[in-house]
């Protein structure tokens, strides 16, 4: 990321809001007169197509800097979070009403093609410029990634297993030296104080998991350990459960389109859910070899 030179990356952030901009304006331009409907027929393949190099220019900065795409959200201001869940809203929306319309109705209906069309060239260019401006942020030293996530809630109140995993490890090492090697072990990321840590998986921009650990006594040195599932990706795979029903009811007319949505349920969502545990196995593994540790006879 620090090879990328800031002005790169404002002039992607600019060019992202225009072209959300432009997108937002055509969209609207649906619900407008008849008479646009040539110049709107002409324009959204353009919005449409323009949006791969876009959104892949971000995304292919984001995998080669391993940036955490949990925290680039998390962290976006509160407003722009606001306005990003009820754009998402609307566009999952206005996906279901073209989609049925052009099926029955209106079918090949130009208007209905460009207002379904451009919805989605909306979403994503306002979503490449929402992630070009976090990733502005870290280029100029704005945004700290390197920090471990925390979630105060998840933390006092555990999840169920397998969501969550509590073990209770024991080490020779002294806290000090504990929290010295948590803190530049090459496979984690985070922050690691004599008093407590908080890690998740470096080298991924996909971190499900995260661990948080207290040190007890000394010689030897008790870790209390927590590993969960962080709150945005289990948010993010129970709204993609919870809207396939709609998208099947949307596709009634397609074939197969109930057991399509089932597919990813358990496939999607399901695999999802045992990446995460594999991610939390592989964390647990990490913070034992970097604290030389192994599973305590106490509770």
């Amino acid at each position: 990321m620090s090879r990328i030179p800031p002005a790169i990356t404002r002039a992607y952030v600019v060019l992202a809001a225009a072209a959300t901009l432009v997108a937002a304006g055509v969209h609207l331009a649906t619900y407008g007169p008849e008479d646009w409907t040539p110049v709107l027929s002409a324009i959204w393949p353009l919005l449409f197509f323009g949006i791969f190099p876009l959104y892949l220019l971000v995304a292919f900065a984001l995998a080669g800097s391993h940036l955490p795409l949990d925290v680039l959200i998390s962290d976006l201001p509160r407003p722009m979070k606001i306005a990003g869940g009820i754009l998402l809203g609307y566009v999952l929306v206005n996906f279901a009403i073209a989609f049925r319309l052009l099926q029955g109705a209106h079918a090949e209906d130009p208007i209905y093609t460009a207002r379904l069309f451009t919805g989605h060239a909306l979403f994503f260019y306002a979503a490449s410029a929402a992630l070009g401006y976090q990733v502005d942020r870290v280029r100029r030293g704005f945004l700290n990634v390197s920090g471990g996530p925390r979630d105060d809630t998840l933390e006092q109140a555990p999840l169920p297993a397998p969501l969550s995993r509590s073990v209770v490890l024991q080490t020779r090492l002294a806290r000090a030296e504990c929290a010295a090697r948590l803190a530049r072990w090459p496979g984690l990321r985070g922050e690691a104080t004599p008093d407590l840590f908080r890690l998740d998986l470096a080298r991924s921009e996909s971190s499900l998991v995260y661990a948080v650990g207290r040190f007890e006594g000394e010689s030897p040195t008790f870790i209390r350990l927590l590993l969960t599932f962080k709150r945005f990706y289990l948010v993010v795979i129970a709204s993609t459960v919870l809207i396939l029903p709609l998208v099947a009811w949307v596709m009634s007319g397609v074939q197969f389109a109930w057991q399509g949505v089932l597919f990813v349920i358990l496939f999607g969502g399901g695999g999802n859910i045992v990446y995460g545990i594999v991610q939390m196995r592989r964390l647990e593994r990490q913070i034992r070899r970097a604290t030389e540790s192994q599973t305590a006879p106490i509770g």
